[in-house]
């Protein structure tokens, strides 16, 4: 069974009542924190993941053409982008 993400339940419970916003914006505000420090940490290891598998395909030519963009690495790069784009 799996449970809802924090953040999610959070959001549900500040869309419940202005009470419950009162109450739960200092939590909210600390989850708000630990998901943009561990987004940061994600990030760092999508360029480190990025910049190894360029070298595995690279060594591995068989995986795409030479002079091709690797499907992983284009990817990667894509996500990177993504969660670097400003709103």
């Amino acid at each position: 069974m799996t449970t809802q993400p924090e953040a999610l339940r959070l959001a549900d419970r500040l869309e419940d009542t202005e009470s419950a916003r009162l109450h739960l914006l200092p939590y909210a505000a600390s989850e708000l924190r630990r998901l943009h420090a561990l987004n940061g940490e994600l990030l760092e290891a999508l360029r480190l993941t990025s910049i190894d598998c360029q070298y595995l395909h690279h060594a591995h030519k068989d995986r795409h053409l030479l002079f091709e963009e690797c499907p992983v690495v284009a990817r990667i790069n894509t996500a990177i982008a993504k969660a670097e784009a400003q709103p």
